[in-house]
């Protein structure tokens, strides 16, 4: 006779298999002008997309705000994209992405089909899903076309000039002929600090360096893509002491050979 966790095992029970991390992430609030090929060059930085949905407007109505999914095909690069996309700014107002489960074939084919709405309420109370910030934009028009593709262009300029990694090179933070730059023994330490605590915000911040040969350049090690991300996104054309700021991804190994103060 078979043993019980044998008879178990073949009548199907046993111990249920672990879920699926989720690699589908869903962008709502669309712009009525945002396509699909826009979301690729957004979201493609951070490893291989298996496909890109653009879910219909509400009832097809002119100006309606769009959703859509993304599926990655590994998790741990939907995580990344979720972390580093999420907040965003998008046509003047934060995007919201969310992790999501993925639905069966049946209710995907209703969703096709035009209920995503109604399946997105449904879904409301799933840990991870939100239908995220309302885009407070207006109908059609070459203005509004014209506005959304500087605010793309803008996007784009920060989280994909470069392949995300978890290292940000900020320019233009110092004055390498500087009177206090050339004067006080403390600055340059003084600066890191401040700059690893300022940019602590967005996650954990592993190392930083600042290159007093350069023009201005310092250069952080984060824990994550997506907290180099938020900081990058966030420092990125802001004023210090006079002179505007530009981040930008960069790599482990311009990282390891830049100078340390």
């Amino acid at each position: 006779p078979k043993t019980a966790p044998a008879a178990s095992a073949m009548g199907g029970g046993g111990e249920p298999a672990a879920p699926e991390e989720p690699r589908k992430l869903m962008v709502s609030d669309l712009h009525p002008h945002i396509a699909a090929d826009d979301l690729k060059e957004v979201f493609s930085p951070f490893g291989e997309l298996t496909s890109v949905e653009m879910q219909p407007n509400a009832g097809g109505a002119e100006g309606a705000l769009g959703t859509a999914y993304i599926t990655f095909q590994r998790p741990s690069d939907a995580r990344d994209a979720q972390a580093a996309i999420h907040g965003l700014e998008l046509a003047g107002r934060n995007i919201t992405v969310s992790f999501m489960a993925e639905l069966p074939a049946a209710l995907s084919a209703i969703a096709a089909g035009g209920m995503g709405s109604a399946l997105a309420g449904v879904l409301g109370g799933v840990p991870g899903l939100g239908l995220g910030a309302h885009l407070m934009m207006g109908g059609g028009g070459a203005g509004v076309e014209d506005n959304i593709g500087a605010e793309r262009a803008a996007l784009l300029a920060r989280i994909g000039s470069a392949a995300p990694s978890p290292y940000v090179l900020l320019k233009n933070m110092f004055d390498p002929a500087g009177k206090d730059e050339t004067s006080d023994p403390d600055f340059f330490g003084d600066l890191r600090e401040d700059i690893m605590e300022e940019c602590g915000k967005f996650g954990k911040v592993e190392a930083a360096k600042v290159d007093r040969a350069s023009q201005g350049h310092v250069l952080l090690q984060f824990d994550s893509t997506g907290s180099a991300t938020k900081a990058a996104s966030s420092m990125h054309s802001r004023w210090f002491a006079g002179k505007q700021i530009t981040a930008e991804f960069t790599d482990e190994a311009a990282f390891a050979s830049a100078p340390s103060a």
